[in-house]
């Protein structure tokens, strides 16, 4: 036999286990797991991949979150409702940034998948689709995968494609403590609020930051999935009037003629105000004589008469105030209590009637404190 025949019937013989192998492959289209490191280095994640590349998502699929409403529309229709999606295009952030001039906010109010960036790492700033904020791929995305809590995905009929859904450690119900903290603390430790709640007693108790900002829900969450629990993508904070009266409470009392108020972070798991310095409490009081009719009294800041004060200013200050903070520490804060106390004389006109105390909260320092939330009102006779 010719050398060009030999040559020919092993190009045959090759030919045919190749397409041997492929016919077996073709026969188990199903996905199987294998590990493999993420891309902050940390714990091993499971990729779904197989002979179909049916968990691997295609190239430049996931750069918006329109991506993720086929198939998670009620979760995207709970984050477009959260401040997160509005945090480049809020009327207070655009105010605050000159309207997005200042290039030192950009990284946290449109910022690049922090899973591919590192939660150990400041956020770095994406370049496009801004307007969308905080979106679900800051959080979700690691290369051409979205990345999430749940370890088995296969259950889930009809998966898309176009998603590669992948299990992340950093994301895991349990025992991800630190790694959830440092997750939120890539923007909200920019002052030290991720610290503040290492602090705190809820850290202690295994608390993270998900416990009081993303509630629980039974739900699909995903078309055509289960029913799970799971969290829900719109989060609680200080622009809820029920989450400041379960953070704040105060107690106001008689003390030798004198107001004595204490307000109390009875519920937050860092100092309140955190993180931004334009935020601020106010300790509004307004004394009525024994007929009903308000007392003048001097405002402690101008020394000019008002039928209502402010006698505390309960926030953190800009580094060109030259002020020590007054935000309150959380409970079990080693060193420091969870109160802060603001005192005033009682006029001698309302001896006998009462005085009115307000707590208010708002979002920017420098406007009247009415235009903000009430968090709580109490009234107490005066003797």
């Amino acid at each position: 036999m010719s050398f060009a025949a030999r040559l020919a019937i092993a190009a045959a013989i090759v030919a045919g286990l190749i397409l041997f192998v492929g016919a077996i492959l073709d026969e188990d289209p199903s996905p199987t797991p294998t590990n493999q490191t993420d891309t902050n280095g940390g714990a091993n994640v499971a990729v779904h991949s197989g002979p179909a590349a049916k968990y691997h998502a295609k190239d430049g699929v996931l750069d918006s979150a329109a991506t993720c409403k086929e198939c998670h529309a009620e979760i995207v229709a709970e984050w477009e409702s959260d401040r997160h999606s509005q945090a480049w295009v809020g009327k207070l952030y655009t105010d605050l940034s000159q309207n997005h001039r200042d290039p030192n906010c950009w990284s946290c109010h449109a910022p690049r998948p922090i899973l591919e960036t590192g939660i150990e790492s400041p956020a770095e700033a994406r370049a496009n689709f801004r307007e969308q904020g905080i979106t679900c791929l800051s959080c979700h995305k690691m290369g051409n995968h979205v990345a999430g809590s749940r370890k088995e995905h296969s259950a889930t009929p009809d998966v898309n494609p176009d998603c590669g859904p992948l299990f992340s450690s950093k994301m895991a119900r349990e025992g991800a403590q630190d790694a959830t903290i440092a997750f939120c603390g890539v923007c909200h430790g920019l002052h030290g609020t991720d610290n503040e709640f290492r602090g705190s007693k809820y850290f202690r108790e295994g608390k993270t930051c998900l416990s009081c900002h993303m509630a629980e829900t039974m739900s699909p969450g995903t078309k055509g999935g289960p029913s799970r629990l799971r969290r829900v993508h719109r989060f609680a904070g200080a622009h809820s009037q029920k989450m400041l009266q379960r953070a704040l409470t105060f107690e106001p009392r008689i003390e030798k003629g004198k107001l004595v108020v204490r307000v109390i972070n009875q519920g937050a798991g860092h100092r309140v105000p955190t993180d931004a310095r334009h935020r601020a409490i106010w300790v509004r009081v307004a004394f009525l004589d024994s007929f009903g009719q308000p007392v003048a009294v001097p405002n402690p800041e101008t020394n000019q008469a008002e039928t209502e004060v402010s006698i505390d200013l309960i926030r953190l200050f800009y580094r060109h105030e030259q002020k020590d903070p007054t935000s309150i520490h959380p409970a079990g804060t080693l060193g420091q209590p969870n109160w802060r106390e603001s005192v005033i004389a009682v006029p001698a006109g309302a001896k006998g009637g009462k005085v009115r105390v307000r707590l208010w909260y708002c979002l920017r320092i420098g406007v009247p404190a009415e235009t903000g939330t009430l968090i709580e009102e109490r009234t107490v006779d005066l003797e």
